[in-house]
């Protein structure tokens, strides 16, 4: 990516065509192998002008992407996640890591007085430069941003390297490579600096006072601006013949002490790219603040960039520690020690640290500033506007607050992605890849971690993602490696005790994470303090509305936002931007520490826990109703944000006295769980609810008929079809007994659904149409319309079918219900298709596939691509007909659907019968006869044609023997071991 975006192995050089197809790879590159998501993705390709299906068109780019790796023998490197797509390939193997590499080595050899190795360092890493960074790229945001980034470091890098060749001696090099810098980047006053020197140290003190002009006269001519202190302190030291300058570049100015900045008795691990950016902001800026919660690592990435960039400043680095330091008036006195500076008879140590400071190039680290933030912040602005060529780093839990401050927060590291329960479809090596599985391997002494298998690669993602990526508490887990396994430890992540063991550190709020969290708690007022705590009953994040619906403000108390600003700034509470808005949440180890602490006061715990619960209520009925209208994209993500809370709130009801709230959030989760395929999770929840029906009182019943509804409508989707007829039917009874005509109307549906699918038209429509008799608004009507034209198709009665349809469509249209409008666009598509309009039936599949990804209604995309399969096959795609049939059966069977499952099989039979495998097409045929006749269901009537076609061409081509045998492997296979010999 230094360069043109292309991929190269021992074979060659492959370049990857298209700009959005470049970026795509250069996202996925700059975080390998960390997953990046979807909307990263998105935004980095589009800005801020992404297509209407936006996410539909970046998984083609990926599926692109794949096959132009695929072709080149590099597939399995792009894998795809819950949340995104990650490329997986280890850092070195972008040039960009490794470029940054090397300048971190090369910081390392120079503050070793290695010079030699620093050159062959930095030459090594200058050298992978090709041209101009993602140029080829879209011009976004994301790749100006990133290449502004990348540009500066390498300035950075030939401006190190230049300084390290004139310690060596090597002028006549240096000045000829400088001439062509300066005339190229004639502002970066830096660069001039390095001329006069060399020039200087050459003996050409004449030339080095013409630079020394010449770089006034651009500045003054271009910018306005008189030259920096640095240029004008050597102008006047080669004016004064200034020997100890002459002999040696980097000379330091007599110091009352020498600097010094702590060896830490471990190794960094990663930070690669996170030492680089603050590196070069620090190039930029004057102040940076390293922030984050405790044990995060701010510390040690502080030493890390200090120790770096010590080489490149006259006076070195200085380190100074202020965790001990108790009294802000203890801070001036503490630093001016720390640095030798003595007070003098009429000076303070403010105004010795200035008067000594003004003549110095040096870089200061205030390390643990969070506790003494109004003293720190008064003396690093005094100090920054006294001493033009001092920066400072400092950090903090809290950002200091100063005009030109740049805030840098430290990002947990890396941990692998879990899948849906908690799953990691990863092997050992590829977890090993994520930062956080480093540290704790790094850090445990036990022999047994050298022994891992790919079977404790769950474990070890587990225990990565528990403690959110955390530096300090993976390395307190990391001691509990001599008593336990990582499986053992993962088994016992919500234990307590767990992240309680102690550790050395020279600080006590670095011993023990509940010490560190507590030093952040005790900085909060008394009542910051109970809304901190009250806040562990959020799981996985919240908004700001739900915050204040936990705290309950009253009239005269201190605002939600303020306070929630507070904690924020203190890195209590992590900031999350999502398409639904802004969110926060608490880190486990942080969450787990503030629950301790609100258990100690239930009265307070159970107050807050009630809130949380009717809150989460709340916003599910609200986003219930959204679910059915122009609303449904924000409803679903809502409801998807707040999963973790769902859950939790479903607990604290079930153990409530009052049954009512339960049952009602079960109901109010129906439609969600149907929409995005969670029928098992949403069924559960119903039942549950259900179990205690008896405790309701009579008033309540047309909810108790909802309930009944919901769980038929589950067991219908998993094809458990004598379930749902008995639910639905106990639902009908209920809704008529109360009057209730929108509750009888959808038990209606459901019964002729279920009638549908067994092949019983006639008792289908017979529901549909009594259905179509109650009193129900146009949505529900355009319901009874899109099933009766459904059941018409099916039965293969085309004409009243496209009719039914094409009613339901208008109706849907002005509903602005896109879910259900792309449902009659499906059914529409099915007409279209056993018409034999192959393209009108591809058009409309296509515009519902883009919708339902958009939505990501899984039940949607596998009847999309099952049509699609279809007409692909009739167009004589075999292969890549039997691609997506594939694909539609594989999420069928993660659904359940085991009546869509059977026709999918017929089709695929078809499908190997056209490519000549037809013993393989026999066991299909076996198989899917099995699956019917297990739920009690036939051959659609409009399948029956295409079914007696292939069921023929097999008696045909197998011989008796053959047949037989293969419908036995078919009739006792699984669908997931049928898809496992499908290729």
């Amino acid at each position: 990516m230094l360069g043109p975006v292309e991929f190269a192995d021992p074979t060659g050089t492959m370049r990857i065509g298209g700009p959005r197809l470049r970026t795509l790879l250069g996202l996925l590159g700059l975080r390998a192998p960390a997953v990046v998501s979807r909307e990263a993705l998105i935004d980095g390709i589009w800005d801020a002008n992404p297509p209407t299906a936006a996410a539909l068109t970046l998984r083609t780019y990926v599926a692109h992407l794949r096959r132009r790796l695929t072709a080149s023998s590099l597939d399995g490197l792009i894998t795809t996640r819950a949340s995104g797509y990650a490329l997986n390939v280890p850092p070195e193997w972008v040039d960009v890591r490794r470029f940054e590499e090397r300048v971190r080595l090369a910081g390392t050899a120079l503050a070793a007085e290695a010079i030699p190795q620093a050159v062959a360092h930095l030459k090594a890493g200058l050298r992978l430069w090709r041209g101009d960074v993602l140029a080829d790229c879209t011009t976004g945001a994301w790749a100006r941003a990133e290449a502004t980034r990348l540009r500066e470091l390498w300035h950075f890098a030939t401006e190190d390297l230049l300084t390290a060749q004139l310690k060596l001696g090597d002028y006549a090099a240096v000045t000829s490579e400088l001439e062509s810098l300066v005339a190229r980047h004639p502002l970066r006053e830096r660069l001039w600096e390095l001329l006069m020197l060399a020039l200087s140290q050459a003996g050409r003190r004449g030339e080095a006072l013409n630079a020394y002009r010449r770089a006034r006269a651009r500045l003054v001519d271009e910018l306005g601006v008189e030259p920096g202190p640095g240029l004008r302190r050597l102008e006047a030291t080669i004016l004064a013949d200034d020997s100890r300058q002459q002999q040696k570049p980097a000379a330091s100015a007599t110091r009352r002490a020498q600097p010094a900045l702590p060896s830490p008795l471990t190794r960094l691990v990663g930070r690669h790219a996170e030492l680089a950016e603050v590196r070069a902001q620090l190039t930029q800026h004057r102040l940076v603040t390293l922030t984050g919660v405790g044990g995060c690592g701010k510390t040690r990435m502080a030493i890390a960039v200090a120790r770096e960039l010590a080489p490149g400043f006259a006076h070195g680095a200085w380190f100074i520690d202020l965790a001990p330091v108790t009294e802000h008036a203890q801070v001036q006195a503490v630093v001016a020690a720390a640095l030798g500076i003595s007070e003098g008879p009429y000076l303070g140590p403010l105004e010795a640290l200035t008067e000594n400071l003004r003549s110095w190039q040096c870089l200061l680290v205030l390390d643990n500033c969070e506790h003494l933030l109004d003293a720190c912040a008064a003396l690093t602005a005094t100090l920054l506007s006294s001493c033009p060529a001092l920066r400072v780093l400092t950090t903090s839990r809290e950002a200091l607050g100063l005009p030109g401050e740049v805030t840098f927060p430290v990002p947990l590291l890396a941990v692998p992605p879990l899948g849906e329960g908690g799953a990691v479809p990863m092997r050992l090596d590829e977890v090993k890849r994520y930062d956080a599985v480093c540290l704790l391997l790094e850090r445990s002494t036990a022999q047994t971690v050298r022994y891992l298998t790919d079977a404790d690669a769950p474990a070890l993602a587990a225990v990565c993602a528990a403690v959110d990526g955390l530096p300090l508490a993976l390395e307190l887990v990391a001691t509990r490696t001599e008593v336990l396994t990582v499986k053992e430890i993962a088994a016992r992540l919500n234990e307590p005790s767990l992240l309680r063991v102690r550790r050395y550190a020279e600080h006590p709020h670095h011993r023990v994470l509940d010490a560190s969290i507590e030093w952040s708690h005790d900085l909060l007022d008394m009542p910051t303090q109970a809304r901190f705590r009250q806040l562990a009953v959020f799981a996985g994040g919240f908004s700001l509305a739900a915050a204040e619906a936990v705290w309950h403000p009253q009239p005269g108390e201190r605002p939600a936002v303020d306070a929630l600003s507070d904690l924020v700034a203190k890195s209590l509470v992590v900031v999350e931007r999502q398409p639904t808005g802004t969110r926060y949440r608490l880190l486990e180890t942080i969450r787990r520490w503030a629950w301790d602490r609100l258990a100690e006061c239930p009265p307070e715990r159970t107050a807050a826990r009630e809130r949380h619960a009717a809150h989460v209520l709340h916003e599910a009925e609200q986003a219930d109703q959204g679910l059915c209208g122009p609303s449904m994209a924000d409803g679903l993500e809502r409801l998807a944000a707040d999963h973790d809370n769902v859950r939790t709130a479903m607990a604290w009801y079930a153990e409530t006295p009052n049954p009512l709230p339960q049952l009602r959030l079960a109901v109010a989760l129906a439609r969600y769980c149907q929409l995005r395929g969670q029928y098992r999770q949403g069924q559960l929840w119903i039942r549950q609810a259900l179990a205690r029906q008896h405790e309701l009182p009579a008033a309540e019943t047309v909810t108790v008929g909802a309930a009944w509804a919901s769980d038929a409508m589950f067991s219908f989707l998993v094809s458990n079809y004598g379930e749902a007829q008995a639910s639905a039917e106990r639902a009908l009874e209920i809704h008529r007994r109360h009057d209730d005509h929108a509750g009888a109307c959808r038990a209606l549906r459901l019964l002729g659904s279920v009638a549908r699918e067994r092949g019983e038209y006639e008792a289908s429509l017979a529901c549909l149409q009594q259905a179509a008799a109650l009193p129900c608004d146009d949505f529900a009507a355009a319901g009874v319309l899109m099933l009766s034209g459904f059941t018409a198709w099916l039965a293969g009665d085309l004409d009243q079918a496209e009719q039914l349809l094409d009613k339901a469509y208008r109706r849907y249209q002005s509903s602005g219900d896109s879910e259900c409008l792309a449902s009659a666009q499906i059914h529409l598509a099915a007409v279209a298709y056993y018409r034999g309009r192959n393209e009108q039936a591809r058009e409309l599949v296509d515009d519902a596939l883009t919708t339902f990804s958009k939505l990501e209604v899984k039940e949607g995309i596998s009847w999309a691509l099952d049509l699609l399969g279809l007409v692909e096959l009739r167009q004589g795609k075999v292969s890549s007909a039997i691609g997506t049939l594939r694909a539609s059966l594989d999420l069928h069977l993660a659904l359940g659907d085991r009546w869509r499952q059977s026709s999918l099989l017929d089709a695929l039979a078809q499908a190997f019968v056209a490519r000549g495998e037809v013993s393989r097409a026999a066991e299909l045929l076996a198989l899917a006869a099995a699956l019917r006749e297990t739920i009690g269901t036939v051959v659609p009537a409009i399948e029956l044609p295409a079914w007696q076609a292939t069921w023929d061409a097999v008696q045909e081509r197998l011989s008796e023997q053959d047949l037989r045998t293969a419908r036995i492997r078919g009739g006792t296979a699984t669908v997931a071991g049928m898809l496992a010999k499908i290729s």
